[in-house]
């Protein structure tokens, strides 16, 4: 068994400036809470620590109960848990915050009217509260002016509801997904990758889709969308660090731009590592969200539909927020996660003191570093920056839809941007004088009341002059003459746009392009598989030929060759003649003379009759081949021919038709082809 201390979380409602450490092991197991200040160090057991732990997250006594039986398997009473309230209140061990919880504010009044003793957490705190915090502590970097986490900033805005109870339903059912931001890396990656590969396509939809769309349509998407479930993810954060969430609202940026804040409490006693997360955590999800909403725009765009524009949109939104909010120039998620990793609560204040003196070259010292006054002024560049290109976009969209009017209202609102800088300048630089005074006085530099009140004096003359002169500026510009400018959105299609199909059907042999690219008229895209076809083709064009050259042996007849062989066959076969002639007269002397038999003279006849048969056959023959070949012949001969070519230009469209070409010069809308 080991009885090194080991330190652990303090809880919630005793003092920050205790330490808890917890020592031993099992059924030996105990806590000590040491106090530096009084030097003092007091011991608790397992289950009276447990109690002090749990307490933030019960409201009532019977919850503190059941989660005590849930823990150590049996019961607890009213009694047992006064003592331990009244054991802890002795001891001063109470913070101011303890208040704030039902059962113990219930106690402090039981206590209270009973007598006994200091309320439950002490008398100091009591007084503290009544006297309205008079030495208020100073809230941790990453807490401090911080819109809905410091509740000391007064913003405009409206309190929605109290999502308290949901967020502490579907925390069990959401903790699980935070695992996922370990592969957002790797779908960073992608997304990059794809956004790299397919820029100009993304841009053309981009385009598309944002050409009907103005900037308050696009802000209050980006407000439902990416706004709205980073709030939620904040209070998701905040819950599970123990930090109780108060409520959801809307509040207005620069006096205008409405944007969904959370409201929550009890973040003093955040831990650094825990503060850094809760800036953190927007920052990634943001870029979880980019990264999925452009894979989905990827593998989603072919199918039409509603989905990839609405990823798309997500994509650019979710980028957008990201690289304002990530910018530690801008007041928002990066700034604070830098301030909470410096521990500097107050970097933009010291920043802008630093610039002051580096202006004004005075004898404050105390903030006066090359670093801060670069930050400061890099801050300052980048919110003009800013404006100027929120003003120029507004701009823009004003003289679309209301012409020349549209550029005097831009005017106007550069004019409120340009106060509301002058009045921050202002302020800043009150803010340093008083700074500079104090140092001035400490150093017994102050200057004289008359110089004083002679500054104080003459600064409301120039601002009233200056105010005076704006108002009329822009009562003049009323006036000025303009021409009226016809307005309104329009979208660009393409002057020609074309589905490409086959009317075959059949397996696809191969796609040469992936979709996205710029081609040709006439440029080969995809083809299906034509195995068939083709072998039909080099068939009917072999039949063809063969066709083509019996045409053409027809019409060259008759020719002088066929001709003399036939005259050559004729001349045979009437020698032939002459000699089975001269044969049968023989043997007719030699029967008469009982020489021969009658079987032979009568083959003699028979060879006789054919062969005067044959002559006259080859002279039949030897007509035709004069005559040469007849229409009918070659008419018959030019008819297969024709069938032929038929089946060949059949079979040779379906070739055709089984690749795709390019109608147009023009760029491929659909991705993926090749898949």
């Amino acid at each position: 068994m080991s009885n090194e201390a080991q330190k652990v979380a303090l809880p919630a409602f005793l003092k920050k400036r205790l330490h808890a450490f917890r020592i031993g092991q099992g059924a030996e197991q105990s806590y000590l809470i040491k106090d530096p200040q009084e030097d003092q160090v007091h011991q608790l057991e397992t289950w009276q620590f447990f109690l002090l732990e749990v307490l933030p997250g019960c409201e009532d006594m019977p919850k503190l109960k059941g989660v005590f039986e849930d823990r150590f398997g049996h019961a607890i009473t009213d009694e047992q848990i006064e003592e331990l309230f009244t054991l802890i209140a002795d001891k001063s061990l109470f913070g101011i915050t303890a208040l704030s919880n039902p059962i113990l504010k219930a106690f402090q009044k039981k206590r209270a009217a009973e007598g006994k003793g200091r309320a439950a957490p002490g008398a100091k705190a009591e007084a503290a509260v009544e006297e309205k915090a008079t030495v208020k502590e100073p809230l941790p970097p990453g807490i401090e002016d911080v819109i809905g986490l410091d509740t000391s900033i007064k913003q405009a805005g409206l309190k929605l509801f109290n999502p308290k109870r949901l967020i502490k339903l579907t925390s069990p059912i959401v903790k699980p997904i935070s695992y996922l931001m370990y592969a957002i890396p790797l779908m960073l990656i992608a997304a990059l990758f794809l956004l790299g590969r397919y820029f100009t396509v993304m841009e053309e939809d981009i385009t598309l889709l944002l050409s009907g769309v103005s900037i308050i349509e696009h802000a209050l998407f980006s407000m439902l969308t990416v706004n709205l479930s980073v709030t939620f993810l904040i209070m998701y954060v905040a819950h599970s660090f123990r930090a109780s969430v108060n409520g959801l609202g809307i509040v207005f940026y620069l006096g205008f731009f409405p944007r969904f804040c959370p409201f929550i409490g009890n973040l003093d006693q955040l831990s650094r590592r825990e503060r850094m997360w809760l800036h953190a955590a927007p920052l990634i999800f943001r870029l979880g969200l980019f990264s999925t909403a452009i894979l989905m725009w990827f593998n989603t765009r072919d199918m039409g539909g509603v989905i990839a524009p609405f990823s798309l949109v997500v994509a650019v939104a979710s980028a957008l927020s990201f690289l304002i909010t990530v910018n530690p120039l801008v007041k928002s998620s990066g700034y604070h996660l830098v301030a909470t990793i410096l521990d500097e609560p107050q970097l933009r204040k010291k920043a802008y003191g630093a610039l002051m003196n580096k202006l004004k070259g005075d004898t404050y010292k105390e903030a006066n570093g090359r670093l801060l006054a670069a930050y400061a002024l890099a801050s300052t560049v980048f919110m003009i920056v800013l404006f100027g290109l929120i003003l120029l976009l507004l701009g823009k969209f004003l003289k679309i839809h209301l012409g020349g009017a549209g550029v005097i209202l831009t005017f106007f609102v550069a004019a409120i941007f340009a106060y509301r800088m002058f009045v921050s300048f202002a302020r800043i630089n009150q803010s340093y004088d008083r700074a500079s005074q104090f140092k001035k006085w400490r150093d017994r530099t102050l200057v004289s009341k008359e110089t004083e009140s002679q500054g104080s004096e003459a600064a409301p003359k120039k601002g009233s002059y200056v105010r005076r002169a704006l108002l009329i500026m822009l009562l003049g510009c009323l006036f000025l003459p303009y021409a009226y400018e016809p307005g309104g959105s329009f979208v660009l299609l393409p002057n020609q746009q074309q589905e490409i199909t086959s009317d075959l059907s059949g397996l696809v042999d191969w796609v040469k392009y992936d979709g996205g690219e710029e081609l040709k008229k006439g440029e080969a895209i995809a083809a299906l598989w034509q195995g068939d076809y083709s072998a039909k083709v080099k068939v009917y064009e072999a039949l063809m030929k063969e066709q083509q050259a019996v045409i053409d042996e027809l019409k060259s007849r008759p020719r002088k060759e066929d001709v003399l062989l036939a005259e050559r066959a004729l001349e045979t076969e009437e020698t032939r003649t002459q000699f089975s002639l001269s044969k049968l007269s023989r043997l007719e002397k030699l029967y008469k003379s009982r020489t021969v038999s009658y079987e032979e003279l009568d083959d003699a006849r028979r060879e006789y009759r054919i062969d005067l048969a044959q002559v006259a056959e080859s002279k039949a023959d030897l007509e035709v081949t004069k005559l040469g070949a007849t229409p009918d012949q070659i008419a018959a001969a030019q008819a297969k021919l024709e069938g032929y070519e038929e089946e060949y230009k059949y079979y040779n469209e379906k070739v055709k038709l089984s690749t795709l070409h390019m109608p147009f010069d023009g760029r491929l809308v659909s991705m993926h082809l090749r898949q």
